[in-house]
């Protein structure tokens, strides 16, 4: 479907000089909001690359100038509401007020997977995103209840384009996962108000993104129902200030191994 929405998609090679770092996540164990039908240790998630820092505002430029069909006044409704970019200045220029280098925002779930394809990566799942955004140990402190008394104030900055300072740094190197604009993660249909559903016709039902996880199944945890809230509100053509996006990709396969 992404393919077929703003035009398709160009050939990923064309973001080359533009590649993102990225940051190995090691294996581990993801608590989902709610663990009806999951043990306590929760699920575990195999590792994984994560980029480095957010898609940028010249990241995404660089994206629909290569595929117009994807910029704001070509774009479809079914695939972008009208915010869709509405802090560029015109579909090609960023404009005085907007930073280049600042994580792009006003992005809807079917941009993000375009741009995703386009750049030969994918967004990361929800699990893998909470598993990367649980490891602040050495930049928030060792314990859950720091973390999440963190999130809670980062929330109140959640969409701002400048990066608070100092950013916070995972344990893994991965920066801008809390403290700055939500980002939107690759699943839907899961722990949503649409439920399993795939029938009803609508492209994007269930369709969400992960904000700040506290990674806990706690009903005294403020920041995981904050979260939770958010993503059951949202739609695949939702292009909000608050969420931006970042690219995961399967870890490489050991050297003489064919890639299957």
């Amino acid at each position: 479907m992404v393919g077929l929405l703003g035009g398709g998609v160009g050939d990923a090679s064309a973001q080359s000089a533009s590649a993102p770092r990225y940051r190995p996540v090691a294996s581990g164990h993801v608590r989902p909001f709610y663990l009806a039908g999951v043990a306590d240790t929760g699920v575990r998630v195999p590792g994984f690359l994560l980029a480095e820092r957010a898609v940028s505002n010249a990241d995404f430029l660089r994206f629909v100038k290569a595929n117009p069909g994807w910029q704001r006044s070509r774009v479809p409704r079914i695939a972008a509401d009208p915010t869709y970019l509405r802090h560029w200045e015109s579909d090609t220029v960023l404009g005085a007020g907007t930073a280049a280098s600042a994580p792009v925002v006003h992005v809807s779930w079917f941009a993000a997977q375009a741009y995703a394809q386009w750049s030969g990566a994918r967004l990361p799942s929800t699990a893998e995103w909470e598993l990367a955004a649980s490891r602040f140990v050495r930049s928030v402190g060792p314990t859950p209840e720091r973390l999440q008394t963190f999130l809670i104030g980062s929330y109140a900055r959640a969409g701002t384009e400048a990066m608070p300072s100092p950013a916070p740094v995972s344990d893994e190197g991965i920066a801008g996962l809390h403290g700055g604009p939500w980002e939107w993660v690759d699943d839907f249909n899961s722990v949503v108000t649409s439920g399993e559903s795939r029938g009803d016709g609508t492209p994007d039902d269930g369709l969400f993104c992960a904000g700040g996880a506290a990674l806990a199944a706690d009903p005294g945890n403020f920041a995981a129902f904050m979260r939770y809230a958010v993503r059951g509100s949202l739609r695949g053509s939702y292009a909000l200030g608050t969420l931006g996006f970042r690219l995961a990709r399967d870890p490489s396969p050991p050297s003489g191994r064919p890639d299957r």
